[in-house]
């Protein structure tokens, strides 16, 4: 790791950790100490509770020989909930009351000159602190286990938060840049217990579960402290909402700014935070806890996935399994492992409701969401090979840890500390299988093609699974980031009348569109795959990586160059045009387009009104990232040393370029573009490639539009809306009020559209023109305005 990158970690570690008031009681021996971030549960910075305090080194005689870990995303600005319900309500109220002196109020007086640390379109993005907890998961790694190679894959469900989790984690446990794959598995509602969301994909699980039995005690513990509140400052009329939201930005606050005001003692005392802990406990209990019954069920394909990976030999695997997923998932895999239950001694199951009581705090409970559930937590099942411990066989032995803290195994304590031998290890999970197995049946799936097994680990056809770009560049074709998309909405039958559709339009303003390769398909740009999906004897994917660029800058370039070449070859057709006037008549539109053939940019879409999400060919940018872009550039070729890529061929003849048979021309590295501000760097194509992140200030800027106000129109234009974050977009819009209109070749993209919607089957190029007319004129076949 680069020195500065670890100055970075260090001194924002030092930041927050100690930025808090501790609360000291005044008796003389006492060690009594309270930092509120410790109780926050799944709003807490990381943090190891030591919870038991036993050492998360391998018992004596033990390495570790294996290890799986399932890790929450890290820090991140707030939850969409959380902001929307409490935080935004608060902020906004604080706002309206200008009249109130809070300088005059004790404790409460930083409200006047407070700014909010957040904003809607920051909300669920991953926070500075966020990346630095991340890659620091990533360095401990590196020394918890140096003796295990380095993963080549690293596996994350599709939200950009997560995602970028697992890249700030692959950033501080890689020696090297672009070792490890970022495999990302889409946030299908239908993919059943194969993906790292499974809950959304079971029809019996519900995000509001919960929510009555917490509204209890958030109501016993913030009835004292808004009487108090009110008393300082009776005009604002603080209620519980209000109460919940100001301690929750304690934890949000401080990881976006390393402190917060809300966390002072004097403002909130132990007491407080405690009941608040209680109150997350309690909807935690109910929602993904013992108190629902569908939580083990739903965390048990994560947990038998990797009991299976880890007692059996699989030939070329890897050593470390590492899978960043939401806040639901790590809490019901607890359930189906039996850790953290409340009777779990004495007692029973079916009456462990009784232990989360509604009235009192149960100061006893083994559920605490602050220990089990800040963000990044992280379970850990290790494998273990032990010689020489004293008292135990030699052999394999298999122990769990929770953010570093040992955890003793339901009915399997046979081994050194808190291990389990490998046969009683064995009867545990079966144990465990028998009780909560059959995930569609008790899901109550209604959908086709559901599974109750997870097995991305090892079917090398989900993301890039199998693939290491070290290892070999023919492949079967990758699906990273591309799957069966989610459905819009329940099944209805969509409008099909153009006419009812030209209405609508002329009386819309804000307008969403989203185009894919479908928009492209009439003007006849040429697939650059040969009939077996390859490029010569290469799979286009394996070209689209930092790492392949790096290996072999000369063969990616060229595989570019000739991508360039038919982008401009072709011309825009009728449809680009038409989106293009669209955008000049419709002041509030904006178009999102995967297409990266510059094709919109060529037909005079306007800037300001057009998004690139996957980059365009016809961008070059620094490989170094200094911040140079050239931007359209139509230079054919790019440089002087690229021109066998820009040679044109009668119809029928196959081009040396795409023959494996012919031997490539050599292309020195000199001889390819070079970045006028940087010494010796490479230019590169603006082009998104796998396992980079979106541009973060273009999507900042999609979802600030997107919560100016409602949408009257969302266009979902060729394209089957599966690529994230695309496939979100379609569902924001909706929640915003649009009307969907799909136009699509597809009937199959009609699927889930409600009545209100409208779906138009055919080409894009001779649709849109139609569509758009009475707002911007009758067009010509050439793209022109009579």
């Amino acid at each position: 790791m680069a020195p500065s990158f670890v100055r970075e970690l260090v001194q924002l570690t030092a930041l927050v950790l100690p930025v808090l008031q501790t609360c000291h009681a005044a008796s003389l021996y006492s060690t009594y100490k309270f930092n509120p971030l410790e109780h926050l549960g799944g709003v807490a910075p990381y943090f190891e509770p030591q919870d038991p305090p036993a050492s998360p080194t391998p018992p004596q005689g033990c390495t570790a020989s294996r290890a799986v870990y399932l890790s929450r995303h890290a820090a991140i600005y707030a939850n969409d909930f959380d902001y929307e319900e409490y935080i935004e309500p608060f902020i906004s109220k604080l706002n309206n009351h200008t009249a109130i002196d809070w300088s005059k109020i004790p404790t409460l007086n930083f409200l006047a000159d407070w700014v909010a640390p957040l904003t809607d379109a920051e909300s669920e993005l991953l926070t500075r602190v966020g990346r630095l907890e991340a890659a620091q998961l990533g360095v401990t790694l590196s020394f918890r286990y140096p003796n295990l190679r380095l993963p080549s894959r690293i596996w994350t469900s599709s939200a950009e938060r997560t995602v970028k989790s697992a890249q700030s984690l692959v950033r501080g446990l890689e020696l090297y840049e672009n070792e490890i794959n970022v495999v990302s598995i889409y946030e299908s509602e239908e993919a059943g217990a194969n993906s790292l969301t499974p809950y959304k994909s079971c029809p019996a699980y519900s995000s509001s579960f919960g929510s009555d039995q917490s509204e209890v005690y958030l109501e016993k513990f913030t009835t004292p402290i808004t009487a108090r509140l009110n008393a300082m400052a009776p005009s604002f009329n603080f209620t519980a909402n209000d109460v919940y939201g100001m301690m929750e930005l304690c934890g949000y606050e401080s990881v976006i700014r390393g402190s917060s005001p809300f966390c002072d003692l004097d403002l909130f005392t132990p007491d407080d935070w405690l009941g608040w802990e209680y109150t997350a406990d309690v909807m935690y209990h109910y929602n993904v806890g013992y108190g629902n019954r569908i939580s083990g069920v739903v965390g048990l394909p994560w947990f038998n996935a990797s009991s299976n990976l880890l007692m059996e030999e699989i030939s070329d695997s890897q050593d470390i399994f590492v899978s960043f997923t939401h806040r639901e998932l790590p809490p019901m895999v607890f359930v189906a492992m039996g850790l953290f239950n409340n009777s779990a001694f004495g007692g029973s199951e079916a009456t462990v409701n009784d232990t989360m009581p509604l009235d009192r705090i149960n100061h006893r409970r083994a559920w605490k969401s602050s220990h089990v559930l800040p963000f990044l937590s992280n379970l850990a099942i290790e494998r273990l090979n032990c010689s020489g411990s004293y008292g135990y066989e030699d052999g394999d032995y298999y122990r769990v840890l929770v953010n570093s803290a040992p955890q003793p195994l339901p009915n399997c304590a046979d081994g050194p500390g808190t291990t389990c031998s490998r046969a009683g290890f064995r009867q545990y999970v079966q144990e465990r299988v028998d009780m909560f197995q059959g995930f569609s049946e008790k899901c109550g799936v209604d959908y086709d093609n559901t599974t109750d097994t997870l097995s991305i680990y090892t079917d090398r056809g989900v993301g890039n699974a199998g693939w290491n770009p070290r290892l070999t560049t023919r492949r079967p074709p990758c699906r990273l980031f591309w799957t069966r998309p989610t459905p819009l909405s329940p099944t209805m039958a969509p409008r099909t009348s153009i006419e009812e559709f030209k209405q609508l339009l002329s009386s819309s303003n804000r307008i969403l569109a989203l185009c894919g390769a479908g928009l492209s398909a009439a003007s006849g740009l040429p697939t650059f795959r040969g009939a077996d999906g390859l490029w010569r004897d290469y799979d286009p994917t394996a070209l689209a990586t930092p790492g392949a660029f790096r290996r072999d800058p000369a063969l990616v370039w060229l595989f570019y160059a000739w991508r360039r070449h038919m982008a401009l070859a072709a011309q825009p057709n009728c449809g680009h045009f038409a989106l293009a006037e669209l955008a000049k008549k419709k002041d509030n539109f904006l178009c999102l387009t995967q297409n990266v053939d510059g094709l919109s940019s060529r037909a005079g879409h306007p800037a300001s009104k057009l998004h690139t999400l996957h980059g365009s060919l016809l961008d070059i940018t620094c490989f170094k990232e200094c911040g140079y872009i050239d931007r359209n550039n139509l230079s054919d070729p790019v440089c002087p040393g690229l021109a066998p890529a820009a040679e044109d061929y009668s119809p029928g003849q196959k081009p040396p370029l795409l023959d494996p048979d012919v031997p490539l021309p050599p292309i020195d590295v000199k001889d390819l573009p070079h970045c006028p501000n940087c010494e010796n760097a490479l230019l590169r194509p603006g082009i998104v490639w796998f396992g980079e992140a979106l541009d973060t200030d273009m999507i900042l800027q999609v979802e600030n539009w997107i919560a100016e106000g409602p949408i009257d129109i969302m266009l979902v234009i060729g394209t089957a809306a599966a690529v994230w974050p695309a496939a979100g977009y379609t569902l924001k819009a909706q929640k915003k009020g649009a009307v969907v209109a799909v136009v699509n070749p597809d009937l199959d993209s009609a699927a889930r559209l409600l009545d209100k919607d409208f779906f138009f089957q055919g080409d894009a190029s001779k649709i849109l023109p139609q569509l758009f007319e009475d707002v911007i004129g009758k067009m010509d076949g050439d793209g022109r305005i009579l």
